[in-house]
């Protein structure tokens, strides 16, 4: 570029496609933001994104038996508490039932209600034999991952839900009537066996024992999720059975999702850009089919890193903050997850009473490996955390993403509304090959009186074409396109 300008592939700018209607358009609902005009950007949850794999790990549990133990507990506590929610919504709000992972006993709001769950408590731990349950937990020598852990919570749930309305019913909470058959014999510790003894069984298959665990625990899943649909199908009411499914059947797994979302890391949303904006493929996908733009937002760098400043954040003043600009990391299997030892968003009194020692006052091995060196931990636990936030898999790799995150422990969600940035960081826009006349127009004149109202001479504006002879997409500058400011 001539005249001292920074070229568009230097590294110093971000691109993010937007629709003519995000950009300019008022109609909320139908997509139109205004983003230009009030220079917003917009942070998704990372659960909105395109990506179904958006933030996730390869989850383990390895613990010891005062964890497992633990663990049967905070089920039976979890449990209870969503069930008080869902005997009380209408079947056509079940969804509002949300399962409370963060929960410790401590938090229940009555002491009756704390006697209900120790009763309960007692009773389902009793049924499924925890502590022997636990041991064998504990002695198995490759950790469970998630459709392991998965697995081992569904066939402890019937057990769990038998006990709890039991207790409901005897206590007049509840005349609801489970509609399934009580196992008197104890899967879970049969299954848990048969984990233990497969490590040192000839090899079936030629795949490592741990992956081979993972697979035979998805298929058995895989069946109990048919168990919805089957239900749904033979249902003369929806709505209801959808309700009497979260309970039965969906629970374990939200229970799941629950515990790794409340449990370790602190809120997060994100704003999505890429490094460049020539991959015609990109422009198809997020500018609106080559309709909408490209907005050039310039970073600033401070050693190794480039940062970007936005307003509006929950808990930054009025200067705003400046977030780091992360490249994604592009690769085939989520970074791992020790959950036991990551769980991060519990206060050390609530991670210790909760979790690290037993009824009986024993405490985890695990726990001096988070307070032998406890700013070691931290530091190691906020850095997985955003390995977990800035990872994608190969598939998504053309999009030469970069993002900024938005994250803060203050509060559950740290940007509800969009985030502001200085006119100043917004270096230009590059127009799509097919945007109408008209909504260029439209940019134009809203860029024009923004650049009036603060003196501004280098605003830039580009065309995107393709270009024959090189065989792919380009920009070319329109250097004709200026203001006539007055001095």
């Amino acid at each position: 570029m001539s005249g001292g300008k920074a070229s568009l592939d230097s590294g110093e700018f971000l691109f993010r496609f937007r629709s003519a209607e995000a950009l300019l358009g008022d109609d909320f609902e139908n997509g139109g933001f205004q983003e230009l005009e009030k220079q917003t950007i917009y942070f998704a949850r990372p659960e909105s994104l395109n990506d179904p794999m958006e933030g996730l790990s390869d989850t383990f549990w390895d613990g010891d038996q005062v964890l497992w133990e633990n663990l049967f507990r905070h089920y039976a506590l979890s449990l209870i508490w969503y069930c008080g929610t869902w005997l009380i919504l209408e079947p056509h709000k079940i969804g509002q039932a949300k399962v409370s992972a963060w929960l410790t006993e401590k938090d229940l709001p009555t002491s009756s209600f704390r006697a209900l769950y120790r009763d309960f408590c007692s009773a389902f731990c009793a049924e499924i034999e925890s502590t022997e349950l636990a041991g064998l937990l504990a002695s198995q020598s490759v950790p469970l991952r998630r459709e392991r852990f998965t697995a081992l919570l569904f066939h402890v749930h019937q057990a769990a839900l038998s006990q709890l309305f039991r207790l409901l019913k005897e206590n007049n909470l509840s005349k609801f009537e489970l509609p399934i058959e009580r196992h008197c014999e104890n899967t879970a510790k049969a299954m848990v066996s048969c984990w233990g003894e497969i490590p040192f069984r000839p090899p079936a298959v030629d795949i490592p024992v741990e992956d081979y665990l993972e697979d035979m625990a998805s298929i058995g899943n895989r069946v109990s999720r048919q168990l919805e649909l089957g239900m749904l199908t033979r249902s003369d009411n929806i709505a209801w059975a959808q309700k009497t499914i979260a309970l039965i059947v969906r629970f374990p797994e939200m229970y799941v999702d629950a515990f790794l979302q409340d449990l370790h890391f602190a809120p997060w949303r994100v704003a999505c850009f890429s490094r460049n904006c020539v991959n015609a493929s990109m422009w198809g996908t997020y500018g609106s089919e080559h309709r909408g733009a490209a907005l050039i937002f310039r970073t600033k760098q401070r050693g190794d890193k480039r940062f970007f400043r936005v307003n509006g954040m929950t808990g930054t003043g009025a200067q705003g903050i400046e977030l780091d600009v992360h490249s994604i990391k592009y690769r085939k299997q989520p970074p791992p997850l020790d959950c036991f030892l990551e769980m991060g968003m519990l206060p050390m009194g609530k991670l210790v009473d909760t979790w690290m020692k037993s009824v009986s006052g024993a405490t985890s091995v695990r726990l001096r490996e988070v307070t032998d060196d406890i700013e070691s931990w931290r530091t190691k636990h906020w850095r997985n955390g955003l390995e977990r936030a800035t990872w994608k898999h190969t598939d998504w790799k053309h999009e030469d993403e970069q993002r900024l995150i938005a994250s803060t422990a203050l509060t559950n969600d740290p940007a509800p509304e969009p985030l502001n940035y200085n006119f100043s960081q917004l270096e230009g826009i590059v127009f799509g090959m097919r945007m109408s006349s008209e909504d260029k127009m439209r940019i134009s004149n809203l860029i024009e009186k923004k650049c009036r109202a603060e003196g501004r001479r280098d605003f830039r504006f580009f065309q995107a074409y393709y270009s024959p002879s090189k065989g792919e997409m380009c920009l070319a500058e329109l250097g004709l396109l200026k203001f006539g400011i007055a001095d």
